[in-house]
């Protein structure tokens, strides 16, 4: 080609020399031969070597010689040898295409011949460079043995040379091993020479090339680093003036191969375009030259970066014919790489280490680039992190273990081994070693690169954040040889900034008149002329100096960046840009290292430079040009001076000389100074600026413990301003976190416009809260390390704004600990349910957050911690008066509600020295309104409280006060309130309160001018005052005190208007081993409490006839009322005077009695202030309202008498005139005595005197008036009292031919000690029918199983028992062969029950009772059960024969069955029996759906039978024949061998031997081949194998083909059942084992049409389980209630617990129903409680459910509940269960 170097031809020289000495020396003793061989005789490696001889003489350096002294020398080389032949196309090259691609020969083989290639690159058009891109380059050179040295290698080894032809400067001489990278010719020709110099060496290059234009408009700027110097800057035309339109210009920056370019675009303000559409206005698009990766940007920018992923950059800045702007200005800089990075430029993503999350390579090298927008940082998430830890000594690292507490040889060693591998340094703060330099193994390394800030980690963290300050970042992980590490797992995100900032004038001056101007910048007591628009022009317009104020705030108002321009005539001539330093003294910023821009070369080192202000002006200079009274020495400098000299003394600087009588502001026009000798090139300008951007970010570095206040602008001195846009970033290490604490927080309301607004979000989760208005006692904790807050404000309102402490503290990185967000959910100790079985050494701690204006509610359901030393549990409330609430000990249930909106626990879980089991939830309480309308109290300590007096502001608010006790006391708070005010109507005002722990809760919506009570279940009660939205006068006044709790397993609350309840065990003996059951009533405002005790024996007074052993305390909460009973009491009644009563039980540890039964409701309550009363004297008087005048329109009045237990009333009417009313329905005086419920309703006129007296000591009377004729004077009259007497007997006779007879005062409970005898008589030679339609009594002697306590005894004429009756029944008849029977009703005097309803008739004694047998001849037909859809009666049994032509078989189809259920159905059921086959199938309870039967002959006797209790509607069936199959196969698998196949359409499936029980050791199989659209459906209907519970011994295994698809039973399941195929083909598999032979089974089969496999899955056979309290285990059973199918008892409360193993949940299905029915459920009734799912309860259920129904759990733990009261019993339940799986498949 004939362009080969000097340095080319060199090499070349030089490696002939080397391999003449390698190919041939022939040596004598003063001369030697060195021979050479000649090129290849043709091109490109072709023709012939030709042997060169040439003599030297043998010296140290020989030298040439004759040849006539070396011709003794013989030469054994061969004269000529052959050259390799390669084309010249991979030599020799020209290339003039647009692209392609430059190789090594025989790439990508390492080249093998010594030799020089070269190949010229030649673009056809002028206007293009050449971009020649290495992805490979790799060339070893010459070895160094040969005495060269490592720079020999490059200069004459294996080398690369690239050259510009056009230009000789531009050239470079590559070798060694290079990353990817590129090459850029400044002209359209480019020559690429390759030379190597020996064949054994790996040599190999491939490049592609490319072409790119250059721009016509000669605006082009190429940029080599390592001529140029590896930093400068790139502006647009013109900077900082406006660029000029139409522009195309071009940078090309080029570095060494080893390196990458990072650009700082410090300033950039285009023409505002679309970005989405490549910002087709101006732009400015820069491009890696090697990937080609490429952003356009446009508008005005932030400062950002850019790094390229090779050694070059190239940008293209373009302008169109509109708008100009300031345009951009960007530094570069190089620094070191090994390859290009992984780069990220989408968002969000992830990335990891190499091999993640098995452990990473060794040695290794890795760098990832994450490229945002200019206006945006990037958020980085450490998901897992685990890389070696650093360094330390082996002391260091003992001494941390003995601070840790590993002390013991052993446990010291344990600790050594957890360091080393990683385990324990990383969860502990105070075990954590910093990752520096110096201690770093294997690190990750992030570079924020705009800030040059590097961050640096190691080792084993926890989950964390990191968050840029700028757009681009660069992340290095290096590892050492040790591999044992898994490395990180990472995801990154993008988020905004806030909008860049404008530059802002605060400071110009003019030249003319000006001479303080520096004096005036340091003046920090005011500003200048900030009101005059022209002080802040940049022409000379004005003279006067402007200064805003803000200047003398400079530490506070945010300064990023300042620049000071001077200005002539309106035009830029210089600027200086320089970063902002947030000082107070205002000549901090003005230094050298703070310097970003200058027009000058020379001023970024700054050693030997002043940066000068002072009251003489601005100075940059060096040492030399520094020193204003000598401009004498050749070496001073100067670039800026601004010289205030108004006295003229500084003279000897020549260009200073104007500065005599005025300002003047020097700058240097040359590019590298102005020498202060001779002051050539040295302007000045007449104005001078200087500007700022600011803005009110801020980032904030948290050190543990150094709390730092953050605040909303001018917070303390004025309101926040308009327009705030701030962005606060908080960061501390990853193990820490960061909380912060509101002290003030005030903006504008409705965040829902979110017009001031503030949002904090925790970087690492994402989550965040927007809140605004006014808020108290924020605090707000990250779960990591990386906060932002967001301070946000619109043009409208301001207000005080906000202050808030921010502190970072250490996180708690244990498994056992939590920070929680959501509204509710569940929290229990480490491993419940059992104590923490392991040490966490951080302890466990759970924080729940909720949005800024709610509060927190912890509510313990179960709280046991006993410890023998060391930390307590705690409750950490940061704003409450109790900072740490200790718990520890048994507690019962309670809440803590949090003073803010954050509430945390902590424990320390320490196994065998403690224990700690708890349960508990959390929820929110939704916000106060206004937010410091929330008091808390303490009812340890009685006091009082009201709301406010005054109109409250329009609008919704909620106020809470909160009472409660500390949860280790076991108190409840009683609260009692008083002149309750609310005016507006329809709860748009009202007071609630609620039991944080249970959550029983009352609202009042009116006013109430008596005093009420509200006594909480435990230790907190939250009280809510709700204001409408309209002003109105409310108010309230309560006082407060506790009470002490009991244990709540022994506590009780009622709330309906009426029920029963008793002491625990009743009628047993209650035990002596509790101190205290009690029992709650709590009505409503306007209502008191009545008490009927029907039943009541405790232990007796002691000897002072007190009660004091064993006694019951009724406890009026309004009065404080105290009454203590003891002793055998006869039914007595007790009245509250407010709306809550307590009763206690209060035992000792002796004796033991049968405890109470009592009746309880809640009455209106008399208002003294009207009319009516509570009289509880001995005798009084009584009178209707106004009387003796008209009692008037519309009155509710209601008397209360209550006396001694052991005494009864008597009152006496005077007069007593109503209105006269036949049905008493108008005004009227209804009275009552409330323990026998004897009532009389009087209007009218009535006789006086008139005396009513009272079985019982208490009675109610009730006077109402309606709305019409009041003009009556009512009544008057008085009481007195006396003993009572309690016996009680009913004697009746009975001669009607028929009639009903009832219990004493059925429907309510019948009396104790009752003794009634009821005779009936008919005419003579008739029986007499008893149809018991009710029966409810107390249940059997349990020990003698006989009626021994109440019960009902059946005497014919002749007195003989016929029957003694007891319990509970469903109806029942009998029937007595006399004219005469006698019912004898007795009841003891402990419990008592509902009672009885019995109906009688006369009847025949002739008349059979009707028969139900039928016969059916023909091939169809219906039958029933007797009286059907009526219940079938009791004691019968009916036969119904099927008998058809013996060609027929019968199918018999239930419709409808509901007949009495239980296992093996012993009772009521159905049999149906092929006579001639012998095959039976029995039937009972409720079955959905059709049932349906086949015979196998003609002949089938249907029998149903009944017992004498529980009938039901029973049945109706359809039957059916049809032919009797002809060969209908009979198969075991085993009649031929082991497999038996059939496509027979249907047939019988039998076990070997069947009916006999099946053989040892059988295989059998039948094969069912069916057509493609048919399935197969077999039916078992006997079925007994030996039982397995994964069928592993006796089995049959049912596939279905093609899919495979197969199942197995054993055991003995409910049958019959089916199963389905999916397929055309089906198999029977049949195994039995070496043991335990069963009697086999029994099935059919036949084709249906194929609609996908459907199994009907047999249940195993098991003893069904009855008891009142039981617990299951297998994965699948039967139970029941107790007594079923008879009824349950009552007053059960019964459990059934179900357990199957882990990952599956249970299935309940409820076959048979029937439990006492009520609208809610409230008397008797079933639930289920899901353990292990937090205790989750399902709706009540109750009822008669003529179908079955069933429930799925959500844990593998459940109880099934039986509750009953003391009336009415029904059948109770029969109930199947199994386990299911835990995985739902949805799709």
């Amino acid at each position: 080609m004939g362009r080969v170097s000097s340095l080319v031809e060199y090499c070349l020289l030089s490696i002939l020399i080397v391999y003449s000495l390698k190919v041939g020396i022939v040596q004598g003793q003063t001369h030697q031969w060195i021979t050479t061989y000649t090129p290849c005789s043709k091109p490109c490696g072709g023709g012939i070597q030709t042997l060169v001889k040439e003599c030297f003489t043998v010296e140290f350096e020989p030298k040439p010689a004759f040849k006539q002294y070396c011709q003794g020398l013989v030469v054994i080389q061969p004269l000529t040898k052959a050259c390799n032949t390669q084309s010249c196309e991979l030599c020799e090259r020209t290339l003039t295409t647009l692209s392609g691609i430059v190789t090594s020969p025989y790439y990508p083989e390492k080249f093998t011949l010594p030799r020089y290639c070269a190949v010229h690159i030649e673009l056809p058009e002028a206007n293009r460079r050449v971009v020649l891109a290495f992805s490979e380059f790799s060339l070893d050179g010459l070895e160094l043995e040969q005495g060269l040295t490592a720079e020999d290698v490059c200069i004459c080894g294996t080398i690369c040379l690239l050259h510009d032809p056009n230009f000789d400067k531009i050239r470079e001489e590559l070798c060694g091993t290079k990353p990817p990278f590129v090459w850029v010719s400044q002209s359209n020709q480019l020559d690429v020479e390759f030379i190597t110099e020996r064949h054994d060496i790996f040599n190999r290059f491939h490049a592609n090339y490319t072409a790119i234009t250059t721009s016509a408009s000669g605006c082009t700027q190429f940029i080599d680093t390592e001529v140029d110097g590896p930093n400068g800057f790139l502006t647009s035309l013109n900077f900082p003036n406006h660029y000029e339109n139409n522009l195309h210009c071009e940078y090309i920056i080029q570095a060494d191969p080893v390196h990458r370019l990072i650009l700082f675009v410090e300033s950039f303000q285009l023409e505002p375009g679309n970005p989405k559409t490549n910002c087709n206005t101006d732009h400015l698009k820069i491009s890696d030259l090697y990937t080609w990766r490429n952003d356009v940007y446009c508008g005005t920018q932030h400062s950002f970066a850019w790094v390229s992923d090779s050694n070059g950059v190239w940008l293209v800045f373009h302008t169109n014919h509109e708008f100009v702007y300031e345009g951009f200005l960007i530094a570069y800089e190089v620094i070191d790489r090994d390859y290009y990075p992984l780069v990220f430029t989408t968002f969000p993503g992830e990335f990891q280490t190499p091999g993640y999350p098995w452990a990473y390579p060794a040695f290794t090298k890795f760098e990832y680039l994450i490229h945002a927008k200019p206006s945006e940082v990037v958020v980085i998430t450490f998901n897992d992190f685990h890389l070696e830890a650093a360094h330390t000594t082996e002391e260091e690292e003992i001494a941390l273990c003995e601070k840790l507490g590993f002390v013991e040889n052993d446990t010291l060693d344990t600790c050594l081994e957890m360091i080393e591998n990683g385990d324990l340094c990383g969860r502990s703060r105070s075990c954590y070693i910093p990752c520096t330099e110096e201690t770093a193994q294997d690190f990750i390394e992030i570079l924020d690169v705009y800030y040059s800030e590097i961050s640096m980690y190691c080792g084993y963290l926890p989950t964390f954040s990191w968050v840029s300050k700028g757009n681009e970042v660069l992340l290095r992980f290096y590892s050492d040889e040790n591999e044992d590490f898994k490395g990180f797992s990472a995801s990154y995100r993008a988020i905004e900034r806030r909008p860049p900032s404008e530059w802002e004038l605060v400071f110009r001056a003019a030249s003319g008149r000006e001479r303080n101007a520096a004096s005036k910048w340091l003046d920090e007591s005011r500003g200048y002329n900030e009101g005059a628009k022209a002080a802040k022009s940049v022409t000379v317009g004005s003279l006067q100096t402007y200064k805003n104020r803000i200047v003398n705030e400079w530490e506070n108002i945010g300064v990023r960046k300042v620049k000071i321009e001077l200005y002539k005539s309106g035009n830029v001539l210089s600027a200086f840009i320089f970063e902002g330093i947030e000082s107070s003294n205002l000549t901090d910023w003005f230094e050298c290292e703070n310097l970003i821009y200058a027009p000058y070369s020379n001023l970024y080192n700054c050693t030997d430079l002043v940066f000068k202000i002072d009251e003489e002006g601005f100075e940059i200079a060096n040492e030399l040009g520094s020193n204003g009274d000598n401009c004498t020495d050749a070496d001073g400098l100067v670039w800026l001076d601004l010289q205030d000299v108004p006295d003229g003394s500084y003279t000897t600087c020549s260009y200073e000389d104007a500065a005599a009588t005025t300002t003047r502001f020097f700058y240097s026009t040359l590019p590298e100074g102005t020498p202060t000798n001779t002051g050539t090139g040295m302007e000045y300008a007449d104005v001078f600026t200087i500007w700022i951007q600011r803005d009110c970010d801020q980032h904030l570095i948290m050190n543990p413990s150094e709390p730092k206040f953050v605040e909303s602008e001018d917070y303390g001195f004025a309101n926040y301003p308009h327009f705030e846009y701030c962005d606060m970033y908080f960061t501390t290490d990853p193990l820490q976190h960061i909380t912060f604490n509101f002290k003030d927080f005030i903006m504008q309301t409705d965040c829902e416009l979110q017009r001031d607004y503030v949002v904090i979000e925790d970087v690492t989760s994402e989550y965040s809260d927007l809140f605004c208005g006014k808020q108290s006692d924020v605090e707000w904790t990250t779960t990591a390390n990386n906060a932002i807050l967001r301070f946000r404000t619109d043009a409208s309102i301001n207000y005080a704004g906000f202050q808030a402490e921010v502190v970072a503290l250490s996180r708690n990185t244990e498994d056992c600990s939590s920070l929680l967000r959501s509204s509710f959910g569940n929290l229990t100790n480490l491993d419940y349910p059992d104590s923490p079985q392991y040490i966490r050494p951080q302890g466990c701690s759970t924080l729940v957050h909720a949005p800024p204006a709610d509060r927190v509610v912890f509510s313990f359901n179960k709280f046991s911690f006993d410890f023998d030393i060391g930390p307590e549990f705690v409750i950490v409330d940061n704003f409450g008066n109790d900072l740490l609430v200790p718990l520890s000990g048994h507690l019962y249930p309670f809440s803590w509600t949090s003073a803010s909106n954050e509430l945390a626990l902590w424990y320390y879980p320490q196994p065998y020295k403690s224990y700690l089991i708890y349960r508990s939830s959390y929820r929110r309480l939704v916000q106060p309104l206004p937010a410091g309308c929330l008091e808390f109290y303490d009812a340890e300590f009685s006091g009082f409280f009201d709301w406010p007096l005054l109109a409250m502001p329009t609008g919704s608010q909620n106020c809470f006060t909160i009472i409660r006790t500390h949860p280790v006391l076991n108190r409840r708070v009683t609260v009692t309130f008083s002149n309750l005010v609310l005016q507006l109507q329809e709860c748009d005002a009202y007071l609630q309160v609620q039991d944080s722990t249970t959550s029983r809760n009352d609202k009042y919506c009116t006013t109430a001018q008596v005093s009420f009570t509200w006594t909480s279940d435990t230790n907190e009660a939250i009280i809510k005052f709700y204001h409408g939205p309209l002003p109105a006068l409310h108010q309230v006044e309560a006082e407060y005190r506790s009470l002490q709790r009991v244990d709540p397993q022994w506590y009780q609350v009622f709330t309906e208007d009426s029920g029963h309840f008793w002491s625990p065990n009743y009628p047993n003996l209650y035990p002596n081993d509790i101190p205290v059951a009690e029992y709650l009533f709590h009505a409503n405002a306007f209502q008191l409490v009545l008490i009927v005790f029907t039943d009541f024996g405790v232990e007796g007074p002691d000897v002072n006839g007190t009660c004091r052993n064993d006694y019951v305390r009724l406890y009026d909460l309004l009065d404080q009322r105290k009454d203590n009973y003891c002793n055998d009491q006869p039914p007595f009644g007790w009245c509250s005077s407010g709306n809550e009563a307590l009763v206690s039980l209060i035992v000792d540890k002796t004796a033991q009695k049968r405890g109470f039964y009592a009746n309880y409701a809640f009455l209106p309550r008399p208002d003294p202030a009207a009319c009516g009363g509570l009289f509880n004297s001995d005798s009084g008087e009584f009178s209707s309202p106004n009387y003796p005048r008209a009692y008037g329109n519309n009155q509710l009045c209601v008397y209360v008498f209550q006396v001694a237990s052991d005494k009864r009333i008597t009152l006496q009417f005077d007069q007593l005139v109503t209105q006269p009313d036949v049905k008493c329905e108008k005004d009227h005086l209804e009275v009552q005595d409330k323990i026998t419920g004897r009532k009389n309703v009087y209007c009218g006129t009535v006789g006086v005197p008139l005396t009513w007296t009272s079985q019982g000591n208490v009675i109610v009377m009730t006077f109402i008036s309606d709305l019409t004729d009041s003009a009556y004077s009512g009544f008057t009259g008085s009481y007195t009292i006396s003993d009572r007497e309690d016996t009680q007997t009913c004697i009746e006779e009975f001669m009607a031919q028929s009639g009903t007879i009832k219990s004493p005062r059925f429907p309510s409970d019948y009396y104790n000690n009752a003794n009634c005898r009821y005779e009936i008589t008919v005419d003579e030679g008739f029986a007499i029918q008893l149809t018991f339609v009710e029966f409810n009594l107390e249940p059997v002697n349990p020990t003698t199983t006989s009626c021994d306590f109440d019960y009902v005894e059946i005497l014919d004429g002749n007195d003989v028992s016929q029957d003694k009756l007891c319990g509970s029944r469903g109806p029942f008849e009998r029937r007595i062969i006399s004219n005469k029977v006698t019912l004898i009703f007795s009841s003891d005097f402990i419990s008592f029950y509902k009672g009885f309803v019995v109906n009688y008739e006369q009847v025949s004694l002739t008349t059979p009772p009707p028969s139900c047998d039928q016969v059916f001849t023909g091939t169809s037909g219906v039958f029933t059960s007797p009286n059907y859809p009526g219940n079938y009666p009791d004691n019968t049994e009916c036969r119904i024969e099927i008998n058809v032509a013996d060609t027929l078989r019968v199918k018999i189809t239930f419709t409808d069955f509901s007949l009495e259920g239980y296992p093996n159905c012993p009772y009521d059921y159905v049999k149906v029996t092929d006579i001639e086959e012998g095959i039976m199938e029995k039937y009972c309870g409720r079955i959905d759906g059709p049932i349906e039967w086949r015979s196998e002959s003609h002949n089938v006797l249907v029998l149903f039978h009944s017992d004498d209790r529980t009938p039901s509607s029973g049945f109706t069936a359809i039957y059916e024949t049809e032919p009797i199959p002809v060969g209908a196969l009979s198969l075991s698998g085993c009649e031929s061998g082991s497999l038996v196949e059939t496509s027979a359409q249907f047939g019988q499936l039998i076990s070997p031997n069947y009916p006999r029980p099946y053989s040892l050791n059988q295989n059998c199989r039948v094969r069912i081949t069916l057509r493609p659209e048919k399935a197969c459906l077999i039916t078992f209907t006997e079925f007994a194998l030996e039982a397995h519970p994964k069928c592993a011994y006796d089995y049959v295994e049912l596939t279905s083909f093609p899919d495979g698809a197969s199942e197995r039973f054993c055991g003995t399941p409910f049958v019959p059942f089916t199963w389905r195929s999916t397929g055309n083909i089906c198999e029977v598999h049949f195994n039995s084992d070496a043991f335990v032979p069963s009697q086999g089974y029994r099935g059919s089969f036949e084709a249906v049409e194929a609609v996908g496999r459907i199994t009907v899955a047999p249940t195993t056979e098991a003893p069904t389980a009855s008891e009142c309290n039981q617990e299951l285990s297998h994965k699948s059973g039967t139970f029941t209630t107790p007594n079923y199918p008879a009824k349950y008892p009552l007053n059960a409360k019964c459990s059934t617990r179900i357990r199957v193993p882990e990952g599956f949940l249970i299935q309940v299905s409820f076959r048979q129903f029937d439990v006492e029915d009520e609208p809610n459920c409230n008397w008797d009734y079933v639930e289920i409680v899901d353990n292990g799912a937090g205790g989750v309860k399902t709706k009540r259920f109750c009822g008669n459910f003529q179908q079955s129904f069933t429930h799925t759990s959500l844990s593998n733990d459940i109880e099934v509940k039986l509750v009953s009261d003391n009336y009415e019993s029904k059948t109770g339940y029969f109930a199947s269960y199994k386990a299911v799986s835990n995985i739902v498949n949805i799709g």
